[in-house]
Formats: C-alpha cells, sequence, structure tokens
C-alpha cells in the first residue's frame, strides 16, 4: 500500500492513525509491526503520537512497535563472519591499488583520488553498477550516456581508467577476504526479503531510493508485506517540490502521482499559495500572483510567516535568539531552528545558551573545529615545524596539556613566551630555545631564579621527549600502522593522551585515531607525513561531534532533520543562495546527463530534494520566520531564489510586506539583549578622550622616549607610560631593521670600549696610515656579533653587508671627526632631575672638544628633520642633554644608512644651549601641569596617529570630525 500524507496534516498523528486502523485486531501488541524512518529525529514523537492515538482507542499501553532507521534495521540481516571494512580501511586499500596503476593517471594525489573513486563505487553499488560488465560493455554504455555517435579517445581513455580500478579494488578486496559496506547492504536488502515473512513494514518520510533499495521495495509492495507512506504531493514534475516523491511513484511502476493513492484534506488557502508559487501555467509571475489573489482575497501568509533581512550574520543570530525568546515567552513550544549554515547556527546556539536556552543539536559538528582536534592539529604542527613559536605555544597553552598545577605552568609558558620568543625574538628550534634561554639567565641573573630557569628547561625536555616518536616520521615512507602509534605514543608523552579521555570531544578524536590504526592493523600501506595528515585531517572533518541532547523545547536541525516533524515555530536561518539551494559538490567523472543515464544522483535530484524540504517545513509549523543577511565581510550575499520567490509572488498578491517590523524594530533595542551579569553602566558616547593622571599614577621617572610621546600626542603618553600598555610584540624569523640597529650599536661600541669576548677597542688616533687596520678591526668586531644571529637567521649575512659596505665610510667620518672631538664614553647610563621627576636614559656617545661635550646617536633608520628638532618637536637628543650635569654644545645624529655615514642635523652651536634649556624648562612645566590635573588629550593629527600604536584605545575614527584640541596647560 502507498499513501501520501498532504503538506497540511501533521505526518505523525496520520502514520500514527494509519498504523493503529491497520493493526486494530491484534491491538495492544504491534510487535510484528515494523516501521522504518528516514531519520531518527522523529522516532520519539512518532511513539507519542501512537500512545495518544492508542489511548482514545481505549488502550493505555502498547506492545512495540519497533521504530527504526531502515539502514540499522537492515544490520539484523548482515554476515557475521564476512569482514565489513569501514572508510579508513577502504582508502587504504584502495590508495595501494592506485599506486600500483599510476599509469592510469597523472599529476594526481591517488588518496584524493582514492578518496573520490570510494564515492563513486558506492553510487555505483547502490544503484547496480555497469562497471560490473565487460570493458566492452561498459565502454558503450558511457558512450550511449554522452550521447556520441562514434567512440572517442577520451571516453575509452575514462571507461578504462575506472573500469580497470574498478576490476582492481574488487580484487584487493576478495584478496584480503573482505567487503565494503555498500556490499554488505546490497546483501542485507536481499537477506531481509526472505526473513521478514512475519513483520509487517511500514516505511515513513522517504524522499528517495536507491536503485537497490527500490528493487527491494518493489518486492516487498508487490508481495503484500509493505506500506509506505510519503509526506507531500506527487503531482507537480521537474523543477517543482513534487518531483521527489513523483520520481519514486514513477519508479514503482505509477506513472499518474494521484493513482493509488489517496488523501482526505483539500488543500486550503495557505496550501494553495504554496502550490502556486511553483505552477508555472497561467501566465507570468505577476499574472499567476494577481488571479491567485482574485482567488483568495484575503492573505493567507502573513498572519503565519513572516520575513526578516539583516545586514550582516551578527544581527541575524541576534535576531533569531530574539525570536525564539519571544515564542517561548508565548508558549510556543517546540521550535526548531532550521539552518545549513553551521557557522550561523553555531553563533545562534551561543546567544541562546547566553539566555540559558538550551538547544538540541543533533546535527553536531565537524570534529575538526573542536579544541580536542585543535590541539593534536598543533602538536603536530609543532613537530613538524621544527617547534615554530605559534603552534608550540598554543599546545602550552592548552587545557588538554595535563600538567600540575596549572597556574604555575601558565606562569612559565608566559615567561618562555614573553622573554625568550618576544624579548629574543626566537620563532623556532629547541635548541635556540634552550640557548637564549640560557644566554638570558647569564646577562640578567636577578630576573632568572634557578628554578624558574630550570623549570622552563624541564619543559622543553618535555615536548622533545613527546616529539620524539614522530621525528622519524618526517622524512621518507613508514608503515601506517607505526606512524598511528607513533602520534598516540607522542600524545601519552606530552600528557594530551589523558585529557583527552576526560573530555567528550576528546573521546571522539580518540576514537577517531584508534579507528585508524584499527584499519592499519591488516595492511602493510607505506605513509609519508604528508599523507599521514592528510589522512588524519580528512577523518578529523569527517567525524561529526554531537552534545548529547536533553530535552530542550528548541532544536538546532538541518533541512533533512525535519521530516515528519511538526513544530509550534519554525526559523530557517541563514536563506542565502549559498545554502538555499547551495550548489552542486565537484565531480570527478561523469557530467550531469551521464550520471541521470547511469542511474546516479545527479544535481537536479539533489536540488528538487532539497526544495521538497524547503516547502514541507513551511507547513510545519503554526509560526515561520525566515531569515538571511545582505553581507559578510563587506561581500554581498545573495538571497535565496526561493525566498526570493516567495516575496516576490507575495508581494504582486497582497499589497502588505511579509517582513517582521516589530521583531525589526526590537532588535535595534538595547533592552531586547540578553541581560548580563555586570551592572556596571555602558560607557557615555566616544569623545576625544582627555583623561587626567592621579596623583598616585604620576610617573617618577622619564626617559626620552617618553618625554618624546607626551610631545607627540599626550594620550599616547598617557596609555604607554601612565597605564603601562603596549602591543604585542610582533615574532619575526628574519632580522628587522630595529634588530639590526642594535647590533650595530654593539659593534660601534666594541670598537671604542672595552666589551668581554669581544674584539677592540681601538687604541690611538685614527690616520691614512692606520685607515686599513682600523677597517679591519671593526670587520672583526661586526664578524663576531652578527655571528650569532647568523647562525639562527641566514638572512642577516645580508644586513651584515650592508653594515660592512658602510666600515670604510664610518673610519673615514671618524678620522675626520678625531680632529675636533674625541670620544669620551659609549653607551652611557646618565639620569638628572628635572622638574619633579628623574630624567634618565642610555646615552650612545659622548665626545668631548676641551671643556665642551657633544652627543651623538646613531641613526640606522631616518633621523628626525633638523627643523623639527629646533622647533622642540623632536627631544630625544634634548631630553639626553638634560640628563648631563656638563653643558652640552652639539648634538647630532649620525646616519648610518647603504655605504652612507654622515651626519643629519647640523645645528648651530649658538641655538644648542637655547633649545635645551627650552626644552627643560617646558618638562618641568609639564609636570606641574600634570599635578595641577591638567587632561591628557590626544591630538588625532594623521602624522603621529599613522604610526600610533594605541589608535584602538583613543577610538580616534570615532571623534575625529569633532577635533579641537586643547593645549596641554
Amino acid at each position: 500500500m502507498i499513501q501520501l500524507i498532504a503538506f497540511g496534516r501533521d505526518p505523525l498523528l496520520a502514520a500514527a492513525r494509519q498504523i493503529l486502523a491497520y493493526h486494530q485486531d491484534t491491538l495492544p501488541d504491534l510487535s510484528r509491526c515494523q516501521i522504518l524512518i528516514a531519520d531518527n529525529q522523529c522516532a520519539a514523537g512518532l511513539r507519542a503520537a501512537l500512545l495518544d492515538e492508542a489511548e482514545k482507542r481505549g488502550f493505555s499501553a502498547l506492545l512495540g512497535p519497533n521504530i527504526n532507521r531502515l539502514d540499522n534495521w537492515l544490520l539484523r540481516f548482515s554476515d557475521p563472519d564476512q569482514a565489513i571494512l569501514r572508510h579508513p580501511a577502504q582508502e587504504l586499500i584502495l590508495g595501494e591499488a592506485l599506486r600500483h596503476a599510476q599509469q592510469l593517471y597523472s599529476d594526481t594525489d591517488p588518496w584524493l583520488l582514492a578518496d573520490q573513486l570510494l564515492t563513486l563505487f558506492e553510487e555505483l553499488s547502490h544503484n547496480q553498477s555497469p562497471l560490473t560488465d565487460t570493458l566492452d560493455s561498459f565502454q558503450q554504455t558511457l558512450q550511449q550516456a554522452y550521447g556520441l555517435p562514434q567512440p572517442s579517445a577520451a571516453l575509452q581513455q575514462e571507461a578504462y581508467i575506472l573500469h580497470t580500478l574498478w576490476q582492481a579494488w574488487r580484487q584487493q578486496l576478495d584478496d584480503e577476504n573482505a567487503t565494503d559496506p555498500a556490499s554488505a547492504y546490497l546483501s542485507c536488502l536481499r537477506h531481509s526479503l526472505d526473513q521478514v515473512l512475519e513483520e509487517e513494514l511500514w516505511l515513513l518520510g522517504f524522499t528517495g531510493f536507491s536503485g537497490a533499495e527500490l528493487h527491494w521495495l518493489q518486492q516487498l509492495l508487490d508481495g503484500g508485506r509493505a506500506h509506505l507512506l510519503l509526506h507531500g504531493s506527487a503531482m507537480g514534475t521537474g523543477n517543482h517540490p513534487d518531483a521527489p516523491l513523483r520520481r519514486i511513484t514513477a519508479q514503482i511502476g505509477i506513472e499518474d502521482g494521484g493513482n493509488d493513492t489517496h488523501t482526505d484534506l483539500q488543500p486550503d488557502a495557505y496550501t494553495a499559495f504554496m502550490q502556486a508559487l511553483y505552477t508555472t501555467g497561467g501566465g507570468h509571475l505577476k499574472q499567476r500572483a494577481e488571479a491567485f489573489a482574485k482567488h483568495f482575497p484575503i492573505d493567507p501568509v502573513a498572519p503565519r510567516l513572516c520575513t526578516l533581512c539583516t545586514d550582516n550574520p551578527e544581527m541575524e543570530a541576534q535576531a533569531v535568539a530574539l525570536q525564539v525568546r519571544r515564542w517561548l515567552l508565548d508558549g510556543h513550544q517546540p521550535i526548531a531552528i532550521v539552518s545549513e549554515d553551521r557557522r550561523l547556527a553555531r553563533r545562534i546556539r551561543a546567544m541562546l545558551e547566553a539566555s540559558d536556552i538550551q538547544l538540541d543539536d543533533p546535527a553536531g559538528w565537524a570534529l575538526s573545529t573542536t579544541s580536542a582536534a585543535a590541539i593534536v592539529e598543533r602538536w603536530l604542527e609543532t613537530v613538524e615545524e621544527d617547534f615554530a613559536c605559534g603552534p608550540m605555544l598554543d599546545v602550552l597553552k592548552s587545557p588538554f596539556l595535563n600538567t600540575e598545577p596549572g597556574d604555575r605552568h601558565l606562569a612559565l609558558v608566559r615567561r618562555l613566551e614573553q622573554d625568550i620568543v618576544l624579548h629574543e625574538n626566537i620563532a623556532r628550534g629547541l635548541e635556540r630555545y634552550r640557548r637564549h634561554l640560557d644566554l638570558r639567565s647569564e646577562r640578567l641573573p636577578g630576573d632568572w631564579s634557578e628554578h624558574v630557569h630550570r623549570d622552563l628547561h624541564a619543559l622543553l625536555n618535555r615536548l622533545d621527549h613527546a616529539a620524539a616518536p614522530l621525528i622519524p616520521l618526517l622524512n621518507g615512507s613508514h608503515p601506517a600502522q607505526l606512524c598511528i602509534e607513533a602520534i598516540r605514543n607522542s600524545l601519552l608523552e606530552l600528557g594530551t593522551w589523558q585529557a583527552l579521555e576526560a573530555d567528550l570531544a576528546g573521546q571522539m578524536v580518540i576514537e577517531t585515531l584508534n579507528e585508524l590504526g584499527t584499519a592499519t592493523a591488516s595492511f602493510e600501506t607505506q605513509l609519508n607525513w604528508q599523507e599521514l595528515r592528510a589522512w588524519l585531517g580528512r577523518h578529523l572533518e569527517r567525524a561529526t561531534f554531537r552534545v548529547a541532547g536533553g530535552s530542550s523545547a528548541v532544536k538546532l536541525l538541518t533541512l533533512e532533520q525535519t521530516r515528519l516533524q511538526y513544530f509550534a515555530g519554525i526559523i530557517i536561518a541563514g536563506c542565502s543562495r549559498e545554502y538555499l539551494p547551495g550548489s552542486p559538490s565537484g565531480q570527478t567523472f561523469f557530467n550531469q546527463q551521464v550520471r541521470a543515464q547511469l542511474g546516479l544522483p545527479t544535481w537536479s535530484e539533489q536540488l528538487t530534494t532539497r526544495l521538497h524540504h524547503f516547502v514541507r517545513i513551511l507547513h510545519s509549523a503554526d509560526h515561520l520566520l525566515l531569515t538571511q543577511h545582505t553581507e559578510i565581510d563587506g561581500e554581498p550575499v545573495p538571497v535565496s531564489p526561493w525566498l526570493e520567490l516567495l516575496e516576490t509572488f507575495h508581494a504582486n498578491a497582497y499589497p502588505g510586506s511579509l517582513e517582521d517590523a516589530d521583531l525589526k524594530a526590537l532588535l535595534g533595542r538595547a533592552g531586547t539583549l540578553p541581560a548580563s551579569p555586570d551592572t556596571t553602566p555602558l560607557p557615555a558616547l566616544t569623545q576625544r578622550p582627555q583623561p587626567v593622571v592621579p596623583v598616585a599614577l604620576q610617573p617618577r621617572t622619564w626617559s626620552a622616549s617618553s618625554h618624546q610621546r607626551l610631545i607627540d600626542c599626550p594620550y599616547r603618553f598617557f596609555a604607554a607610560d601612565v597605564l603601562g600598555l603596549k602591543p604585542q610584540e610582533a615574532i619575526s624569523e628574519a632580522l628587522s631593521k630595529a634588530d639590526y640597529g642594535a647590533l650595530i650599536h654593539r659593534v660601534l661600541e666594541a670598537f671604542h670600549s672595552d666589551i668581554q669576548q669581544l674584539p677592540g677597542p681601538w687604541s690611538g688616533p685614527l690616520d691614512a696610515d692606520r685607515r686599513e687596520q682600523a677597517i679591519v678591526l671593526l670587520e672583526n668586531i661586526s664578524q663576531a656579533v652578527f655571528k650569532r644571529v647568523i647562525a639562527d637567521d641566514f638572512e642577516a649575512r645580508g644586513w651584515l653587508q650592508q653594515w660592512r659596505a658602510c666600515i670604510p665610510a664610518y673610519i673615514d667620518w671618524q678620522t675626520r671627526r678625531q680632529q675636533d672631538w674625541q670620544v669620551q664614553a659609549v653607551e652611557v647610563k646618565a639620569e638628572k632631575s628635572v622638574g619633579e621627576g628623574l630624567l634618565k636614559g642610555r646615552i650612545d656617545r659622548i665626545d668631548c672638544n676641551r671643556s665642551q661635550r657633544g652627543i651623538l646617536d646613531y641613526k640606522t633608520g631616518k633621523p628626525p628633520a633638523a627643523a623639527d628638532v629646533l622647533c622642540g618637536e623632536a627631544v630625544q637628543l634634548p631630553s639626553y642633554a638634560l640628563m648631563l650635569d656638563e653643558p652640552v654644545a652639539q648634538l647630532d645624529y649620525l646616519q648610518i644608512g647603504k655605504a652612507v655615514v654622515k651626519p643629519a642635523l647640523k645645528l648651530p652651536d649658538e641655538a644648542v644651549s637655547t633649545l635645551i634649556t627650552a626644552v627643560g624648562s617646558r618638562l618641568a612645566d609639564l609636570q606641574q601641569a600634570l599635578q595641577c590635573n591638567a587632561p591628557l588629550p590626544a591630538w588625532g593629527d594623521d602624522k603621529t596617529c599613522n604610526w600610533c600604536e594605541f589608535s584602538g584605545v583613543c577610538r580616534r575614527a570615532m571623534w575625529q570630525d569633532e577635533f579641537d584640541p586643547t593645549a596641554l596647560t
């Protein structure tokens, strides 16, 4: 028997009544009744409907029925002696077969090809493959499918490749005395026909069958041993929601979708509207809409269905969460949120959980997106990238790193990150981390206690030991079983395996690794590191992590998971073209026309099936909301053509809009957001910041840099020197220009003063006769200083060559310089009270000329302009002068460029003293102003803001149009 249940009815209630009516004579015994469904989501609802209807018939309980998914039920008929290979083992077998058949394909990864072929072979098996025929027969089949009058070389090559690989695949399975799941499934179908004589089968909610399933079903229907209940109509054809059910009825021999079926419900106005959307006869869309409105003058859609368009996914998620809360407050339960956009679905879930609304999410998400899978992936990245700081620090900070106690461990990781990775600029390499750990400990003994030094070495040793099983796998190919075992041993040594065992997602990761390990036990397949990583990554992506469902009134479902269910409210979220209808997946073999000729699923069939589910959902609730967003990350998001058709047809039929104006208005109100436990008042609208510094926070010590920041922008001084903020330092594997400048300072310091373990210093005057000797010494010092850096960074050789080109020019300049000025001291630490604070810093070089002093600062970058120094905008050199007790007569920058060494300022001697006095007086006035609660405004000028690191703190973009700076007075 075949029966169609109209969209306007509750399908579970209709099915329950039909089943109980058929088995009326045996009630309450339904033990011989076997109900087969397409998705388990409706099982609980079906059982509840059966019990409710049975109670109306006077039976308070039922014996049975059995409710199963079709594929799960068929497992009863499997051969217990037959080994069924799961997907990982199939990949190994087919991948190995492809390795030995590389003459059939070129420039293709055999493992990716194996994955695609497994999908194709499974489809061919389920749909009674022509590959079992001879090669000539298969070639003729393809020639007819492609519609070619004569055989072509390309077609024959494609047929030969597929037929040969299919035969190799079947031969490999026979050699292993195993079978694949598709063949085992077909075997179960055949065996079930002989063993279900005592059962009455009811098939509910199906929208399609494979060729083998149709053959099985046809025999059951012909023998009167099965009942097929379909949800929907089977009248429409082509690109129509009825097409999937029309295909089923046609495939089982009912050409007219209305024959041998019956419904007892005439379509209401709402159902008629949905049918009219896809009825192409009767003129174009506007004419059909106007004709429908004449027949149904009262709008049947707006009272039941609304739409909402938001600007972005975040607003859409907020709207969905808000509507769910509204419905729950109104007592509408159960509620379904239907979305194919899993990213949007996860954001909706997070927002609802923030409102203490739990969801049932049977769809789950890819295991690869969980933190449990991420720790495994990041650890493998750490090993393969020579302990690169990014993945390594992620591993060390992960909660899946089993350490005790946790706070102390994180403190150690912070020391490693801040002191070694960032300050020492070490980006990778365990030995480099260890070496610089020792060097920093020696250089700064007061900052490093012995136990910190020891514990960090122990932490690095732990990583080293954990990586030991994996290191040999980085080169060459190794047995797959050995590879999986090495990953397991590495995670055990790291302490991660134990943490994964205590986590739900972690348990699935372990299960996935164990499944891969089981697959490798019987095969000697060799994998290189890239193949191993790709194989593991595919299975972590393929696995689905689901949180155990509860009894929530809100469900998060996909289109197919809503089969046979009826809800009080449904929200279809993410109505974009990308997901509704979506796009066809890439097919390596066969176009859509050939797939249709071979009896394989086609995109047009998938498209109409998804359309069927979409239209069915529109009939499955009393209240419906369809949402979309117009853009994401600045890119436009095309609306779903199904939603666009619905809105356009409605707009041409009725004057009102389907947009939910109330929800849109509520969405813009802060009071509709979930209540926050933080009761602190929200800040006022952003204005140009001009904070006042409390006395307790006012700096007592000043540097040339802090002085410069105060002049550049008082708010920048506030952020950096009052609040102590600083941006995250970038980790650079290549020597930066700033690092280069520090090395040049070190070289020149060793040339002019005695530094242990470095050549130098130069002694005596410089002249033409000793020029080459001075160049050689400076060359030797440079080699010694750069040696350690070159060991870590090969590209540092380029910087060394750039500096070496400058050495003769520096010696020539120093020769001329010494005629008037002699080096008195280098890298001088100096400090002096100025106003209410202590000004201190390190001066690159102090020269003397009899009783006069001159300050020289080395610049490998661009020095400030002389005009900026004279007007008091660039205060580095005047700040250094204020730190000295002796008067300073000369201030200058020595610019060290590409093969160029030259002074940059050349300030008049008479201007220097006046400048220093004015800068010192202004600094004292500024300190006094700070003590008098003067504000520190953000200037907002382009010159400073272009390289300021605190633009995100001052939010200049929010107030720059109102800029009207007030001087600090």
